[in-house]
């Protein structure tokens, strides 16, 4: 017998992913910004990757998606009335983030990503080439394995996250630290984003 399926009741629910985004990113920022990050980092960047994806979908919701698999629509109770294009799903930030930009023209991708005190990598950094350095984070660092498209990850990256969740901010709400740490000091003893360990 198959199991039915149903849409999740926080689906559609913008304040349960903003509350559930908020705490994800203060966890983050805490870990970036620990005494120990240059280790914590590593354990940081999942958390990272999903305090985006979840503040990415909560601004979704607000354009009237629904999370939920869209291979899953035609095995919703006939009563239901939702759409594939309806659905918002999976991980990679650079494709949800594509999808708001389709609602949501003023996202633009494309801009350059203001971020004091980072030395990007490559060239400038655009809002698109900042998720899609955080996707990895996800990908790659959530579990031992073989790291094929990280470039690097620093203490210093939690400035990228800092300007990606204040960039998000109109289209999420307000997504803030309550007891945010001070960035960690690049100017002195953080390696630059040129420096980092890229394992």
């Amino acid at each position: 017998m198959t199991k039915a399926v149903h849409i999740d009741k926080y689906a559609c629910d913008a304040g349960h992913w903003r509350t559930r985004a908020t705490i994800a990113y203060e966890a983050a920022r805490i870990l970036f910004t620990h005494e120990n990050a240059l280790m914590l980092c590593f354990e940081a960047a999942p958390v990272v990757h999903h305090a985006l994806e979840m503040s990415l979908k909560t601004a979704l919701i607000n354009e009237g998606y629904t999370i939920f698999n869209p291979d899953k629509v035609g095995q919703l109770d006939q009563s239901v009335k939702l759409d594939k294009t309806d659905c918002a799903w999976a991980h990679n930030l650079v494709d949800l983030a594509k999808l708001l930009a389709a609602k949501r023209p003023e996202f633009d991708l494309s801009a350059e990503l203001i971020v004091p005190w980072y030395v990007p990598l490559r060239g400038p950094l655009t809002i698109e080439s900042a998720f899609a350095m955080f996707d990895p984070f996800f990908f790659e660092l959530r579990y031992p394995g073989e790291l094929e498209e990280l470039d690097g990850i620093g203490p210093d990256d939690v400035r990228v996250l800092d300007a990606l969740v204040d960039v998000l901010a109109p289209f999420v709400g307000s997504i803030t630290a309550t007891a945010k740490p001070p960035s960690p000091d690049t100017t002195s003893q953080a390696p630059s984003s040129g420096q980092r360990d890229s394992a």
